[in-house]
Parts: structure tokens; sequence; C-alpha cells
């Protein structure tokens, strides 16, 4: 059984863990199960906030200890997920270097699951090992990493089954190094209590982890197809393409060449200033790339979007299907498509990868030319 922490009393070593979970500011203590108001950032671990008497207030709490203790090992918990993103990453790419060389060399891969050399790939469901191969290993590991940055940015839940699974490994790993190397005293019973937090519901995961009654593997897993059809992820996740959806059986007007850039380097700032290019950067970074993003101003009065108030998102429709088109084909510096007005107009554009003056990567929607009606 673990050793109950007293809040009153705590080691160099938790309190070094506590501080460290400080700097986790993605996820909000009431993932960890601590409802009691805000903590104090000051030298004192856990002092709270007293009363009008100098004691401290009991909130939702039978008793101020007890949400001591509850804002205590909130805090550790807190500590352990932040210091398992290293552990994490760096033993998911320790399986993929070990997992590629035996494909290399024609090696056993479930001999190596299941060794004690195994870093991360030991604890994915046992009833799915055939299928993990270091191509597999390196999809997780772009999930990890997503997760890990969403847990420093702001943590709302998994978008995929991969991302639930990346959070119970790094929920896992960070209790158990927590417990080994700082005495936390979390075990078991703290991990579920922080995978309900990160999940929400946790029954998906904990049937996967249930190998099937009959004792045949089950198919491939489907980990990483969006809980919601709306949702984006990374496209290095489905290598094959995005699944279909409306917006990508639009892209019928497929050119056999590239398309150069039409505002490259110096000539793109000119463009800007000009009005012929329109930056919509700000928008398509909250939604779709991180890259900055402009489109000719004769695409957007060509559909009849000059003018438009901002909340009618008009860049979406340029926008969604280009990402998409990137996420089937990310090796493409261009992709052309019919984009469509809220009226009905249609206009044949391409989305052209580029750079600018500073050699950075930018990303024009240009201008190709009009959709003839041929009935």
């Amino acid at each position: 059984m673990a050793p109950e922490i007293d809040p009153h009393d705590l080691a160099p070593r938790q309190i070094e863990l506590i501080n460290e979970g400080r700097k986790l500011e993605g996820v909000h203590l009431s993932i960890f199960g601590y409802f009691g108001g805000p903590e104090l950032q000051g030298d004192c671990i856990g002092r709270m906030q007293l009363d009008e008497d100098g004691r401290l207030p009991a909130s939702d709490y039978e008793s101020p200890e007890e949400r001591l203790e509850q804002l205590v090992l909130a805090q550790l918990l807190r500590g352990a997920l932040r210091q398992s993103i290293p552990i994490v990453l760096g033993g998911i790419f320790d399986d993929i270097f070990a997992l590629r060389t035996l494909e290399a060399a024609g090696g056993d891969l479930q001999e190596y699951i299941a060794s004690a050399g195994a870093r991360v790939v030991d604890m994915l469901p046992p009833s799915y090992r055939r299928h993990y191969t270091s191509a597999l290993l390196q999809r997780l590991a772009v999930v990890a990493a997503e997760v890990a940055s969403d847990f420093e940015l702001g943590w709302e839940g998994p978008r995929t089954f991969a991302h639930g699974l990346a959070a119970y490994c790094f929920a896992k790993k960070g209790v158990r190094h927590a417990d080994a190397e700082y005495g936390a005293g979390l075990g078991a019973v703290d991990l579920d209590r922080l995978m309900i937090g990160l999940l929400g519901e946790t029954a998906v995961l904990e049937e996967a982890y249930r190998r099937p009654p009959d004792t045949r593997e089950p198919d491939e897993p489907s980990w990483f197809v969006p809980y919601d059809p709306a949702c984006r992820v990374n496209p290095y996740l489905h290598p094959e393409g995005m699944p279909s959806t409306e917006q990508v059986d639009l892209l019928e007007h497929q050119l056999g060449r590239e398309v150069p850039e039409r505002h490259p380097g110096p000539a793109r700032q000119k463009a800007l200033a000009e009005g012929v290019l329109v930056d919509i950067s700000p928008y398509a970074s909250r939604e779709y790339f991180l890259c900055p993003v402009a489109v000719e101003h004769s695409v957007v009065a060509a559909l009849g979007l000059h003018g438009l108030p901002p909340e009618s998102e008009w860049e979406d429709l340029l926008l969604h299907p280009a990402w998409h088109g990137a996420a089937e084909h990310p090796a493409w510096t261009s992709f052309d498509y019919i984009a469509v007005g809220f009226e009905g107009q249609q206009l044949y554009v391409a989305m052209v990868a580029g750079t600018d003056e500073m050699d950075s990567p930018v990303l024009t929607i240009q201008y190709l030319g009009e959709v003839i009606d041929e009935a």
C-alpha cells in the first residue's frame, strides 16, 4: 500500500515534483480531482488563501485539512504528468530505432516488444502486438508529441483513440516515475483518477486492453481516425491520404504539372502591400496551416468574398479543401481545386507552396481560371 503524504511535511523531492508540475500550464488542477479554488504561486508549497480568521477555508471539502490534502495530491499528479513527457517521447523513439533495426535484419519484433528492453511499445494493448511496427510507432510518436503540446498549451481531450492512448502512456509512466524517484505515493488508484480526468470516459481504452474472448488477434487498429469527422489531425497519420469528404470530392480539376509561385521571395511583400495579395494568416493559423497564407485578391473578388465581415469566416471556403489536398498529397508543391463561393460561384484555384524574402515557407492561393459549364 502506498504511503500517505503529509501535506505539512513534504520531502524536498516531493516539493521539487510539485514545482515541476507548475510548468504544465495547459492542464487545470480540476483534471487531477481538485476543486478547492486557486492555488498560490508563492514559496510555500500547498499554502492556500486564508479566511478573515487566519484559517484555511474548507470550500467544497469537509475540512480545510482535506482541501489541503487534495490540493497537494493534485499538484503531485500534475508534476508526475509533466515529468513523464521526456520519458515517453524518448522511449518511443528508442523503440522505433530498435524495431527498425530488427526489421532491417529480419529479427523477431515480438521478442523485443515483450522484453525488458522495450520502453513504451510494451505498454500498448497486447492484443494488437502483431501490428506494432516502426511505421506504426512513428505515427504514434506524432500523436504523443501533439498530446504533450496540448498538455503545455491547453488540453481539451483526445481527438482520436491514439491521442487517448498516448495520454494513458504519459499518465502511467508519470505515476510510476513519481513513485519510484520522488516518493510521491500515488499508485494505481491515483492513476485511475488521472485517466478519468484526462479522458472523461475510459471505457474505450479499457476495452482495447481486454483480449477478445476467442483469443484471436483483432484487425489492424484504426487508432488515428478522428472521433469527430470535422476534426483535423496531422496528415502524417494517414499515409494513404485523409478519408474522403464532400470537399475533397470537389477536387476534380487536377493538372498534370506543378503550378509556379506567382509572387516569390521579395515580390510577396510588394504584392501584399499593393493589395494584390490578401493575408489570411491569422485565420489560417487557428484552423489549418502554421505558415503564412495569402490569397490573390482576384480570387476573393471572383468568388464574391470581398468586403464580407470577419464573422462570415469566408476563409473556410478556400482553406478547407486546400488543407485536405495538402493532407492527401504532402509531397506536392502545388494543389489545384475548385473553390466555391457562398452563392455557388466556382473558380479554379491552386494552393502553391513557396518561400518569402527570408526563405521561410509560405502558401499562396492563386487564380487559375473560370469554371466553364459545358452543359
